[in-house]
């Protein structure tokens, strides 16, 4: 059996999937299975991913309809015979020494998960650094707070997972999310409190697209309100939602209305109402948080001030952007 798994959900990337499989089969670490997931793609995707089969057997393909990509790394992970588990998002790629640096960092103190970090590779060919923070373990549930206090990146995709860790503690996807379903999973993993390290190299190339799905405004953006119920099911099955509710709301405040600032005030559409008033049902009074009083420190008065008014009075965040530009 292949000592790690990587999966790699495929939708409609012709002009990419070739390139990200190369950089695996080339993997100076031999043993791996790769499993590729073609998401109900519409293009030459599927028939790129079959003429990689004939020059690496080690290339197993499920074929199934459009879910999401979610559901198509919940479909490779069921099949995965690895010991250990890597996502890859099937536009971008890895650097040749990956999975072995992360399999031995791994096997040094039975790591459950190894961290590592990420370089953004744009259209034109630079790379720019993924700011992430770089930790050890300090205390129980320290990787929790590192994500819920937005000190690291809530991706898959620089998480090397061993596999029984999920297994053996009933660890269940989220369903039916196209948006946040790293984070959502990401904070499944860590409330069971996994032994986890950081390798301080850049081991993983996210290709930065115009028409990926994080650049496009659609109504994908408000599946976040679904991660943050699953966050928050899953805070309270385990009985840490008290303990942490200060990060909690710090999180929700973050990435259903910080982070999403441009859509709630700068598009003219009904998306952008439906963003604000889901984050104002979430009912979450942050001004007395210790993370976003530390978050805000370093900001003058007037930009507190207008981030406050604005925070509370969504007209006026509209007019001002309509002035700003």
């Amino acid at each position: 059996m292949p000592k790690v798994s990587i999966i790699i959900p495929a939708y409609n990337i012709e002009n990419y999937i070739t390139r990200c499989l190369n950089s695996i089969i080339n993997q100076t670490f031999r043993d791996i299975e790769i499993i590729v997931v073609n998401d109900g793609s519409t293009d030459l995707t599927l028939k790129k991913i079959k003429e990689k089969t004939k020059e690496d057997k080690r290339i197993r393909i499920i074929d199934k309809k459009n879910e999401g990509s979610i559901e198509a790394r919940k479909d490779g992970f069921k099949q995965a015979l690895g010991e250990y588990i890597l996502f890859v998002d099937g536009d971008d790629y890895l650097d040749q020494s990956t999975v072995e640096i992360l399999y031995n960092k791994s096997k040094e103190k039975n790591y459950d998960i190894v961290c590592f970090k990420i370089l953004i590779a744009h259209e034109n060919g630079m790379n720019e650094k993924r700011k992430e923070k770089q930790f050890n373990m300090d205390d129980d549930y320290y990787f929790l707070k590192l994500l819920l206090t937005s000190q690291i990146s809530p991706s898959l995709c620089n998480k090397f997972i061993k596999k029984s860790f999920v297994c053996n503690n009933n660890i269940t996807f989220p369903k039916n999310i196209s948006y946040a379903e790293d984070l959502a999973f990401s904070c499944s993993l860590a409330m069971h409190n996994p032994k986890v390290c950081m390798v301080d190299q850049y081991l993983y190339y996210y290709f930065s697209r115009e028409n990926s799905i994080t650049k496009i405004f659609s109504t994908k953006v408000l599946d976040t309100v679904k991660a943050f119920n699953f966050i928050n099911d899953e805070m309270e099955k385990s009985n840490i939602k008290d303990k942490y509710i200060e990060e909690f709301e710090y999180l929700a405040y973050m990435h259903n209305y910080y982070y999403r600032r441009n859509y709630i005030y700068e598009f003219n559409n009904n998306l952008s109402k439906i963003l604000y008033i889901e984050w104002r049902k979430m009912d979450i009074y942050i001004y007395t948080n210790k993370y976003y009083s530390n978050f805000v420190k370093n900001m003058t008065f007037k930009e507190r001030l207008a981030l406050k008014i604005f925070e509370r009075i969504y007209i006026l965040g509209r007019l001002y952007n309509r002035l700003k530009n």
